[in-house]
């Protein structure tokens, strides 16, 4: 019975690993998209002068399918445009919107 009980909790602990490193593995790592999203921010501010009051929210995200991470933008005169930067040999660029006739277009897109 000894036995049996030992494992069982190896096996809940390995199933455990595998499902945690699986989450990270398809979402991305939390301090990795905060840490975009903090640089995209700054970048935004002190590169592109925007201001704080113009920034709704960014928010940094994870493509498992390209294996990048980018940061989201949302700016307060147009909520319902996402905006989404990428760091590109050493720049953030904008790589994707939601409206390619948004307020916030910059020389950076490449369509």
């Amino acid at each position: 019975m000894n036995r049996k009980r030992g494992l069982f909790i190896v096996l809940t602990i390995l199933l455990a690993v595998i499902l945690v490193g699986s989450y990270f593995l398809l979402t991305g790592l939390p301090q990795k998209k905060s840490g975009i999203a903090n640089e995209v921010r700054e970048y935004l501010i002190n590169e592109r002068s925007y201001s704080v009051d113009e920034i709704q929210k960014v928010q940094g995200v994870y493509s498992f399918k390209s294996d990048d991470y980018q940061a989201t933008v949302r700016f307060k005169d147009e909520l319902n445009v996402n905006y989404t930067y990428e760091k590109i040999e050493g720049t953030y660029k904008l790589v994707e919107t939601s409206n390619i006739h948004g307020n916030h277009i910059d020389e950076t897109y490449n369509q």
